[in-house]
């Protein structure tokens, strides 16, 4: 049952342990900062919490298991509870580890995306702002003269009419 909930929470970034946290999949963007373009980060974080999971986690279980949404609910509150009483740490995949000391649990993460990202320096690059706009003003420029010739036609045509 665990190894389908590492699975959903791989898939969807969010994983909702009953009567202990929520486990999210949390991304930073890269950014560019003199010069250098830092690499986006993902990273893992754990919120204490009671709450349950949400109705789709339990459909996609129950999908899974082949077996109702309320039945799956029930198994997957129950398999935790039966970790967390043998066990004082419980592995999430290669992702890293709950443990539980005191009755209050804690998150240690294995997952870095730094092996998997790098910076990359670029220098100084051209300012693209100077370049836009001079595009613009040249766009604005062709766009003025054609509304006027239109106005002149339009006036010549409604002078000529009558």
């Amino acid at each position: 049952m665990i190894h389908l909930a590492i699975k959903y929470f791989i898939r969807f970034g969010q994983l909702d342990i009953p009567s202990v946290g929520q486990l999210k999949l949390l991304k930073k963007e890269a950014e560019l900062i003199e010069g250098v373009l830092k690499s986006p980060s993902e990273f893992i974080e754990f919120e204490l919490n009671t709450g349950v999971a949400s109705k789709q986690f339990y459909q996609y279980l129950g999908n899974a298991l082949d077996i109702s949404a309320d039945q799956a609910a029930i198994q997957y509150a129950q398999s935790w509870e039966s970790k967390f009483e043998n066990d004082q740490k419980v592995m999430i995949g290669n992702l890293g580890v709950i443990s539980k000391t005191d009755g209050t649990y804690t998150w240690e993460s294995h997952f870095t995306s730094s092996q998997f990202y790098k910076d990359i320096e670029v220098g100084n690059l051209p300012n693209s702002e100077i370049f836009e706009t001079e595009l613009t003003a040249q766009k604005n420029d062709k766009w003025a003269i054609w509304a006027i010739a239109l106005a002149v036609i339009a006036l010549l045509a409604i002078l000529f009419k009558q």
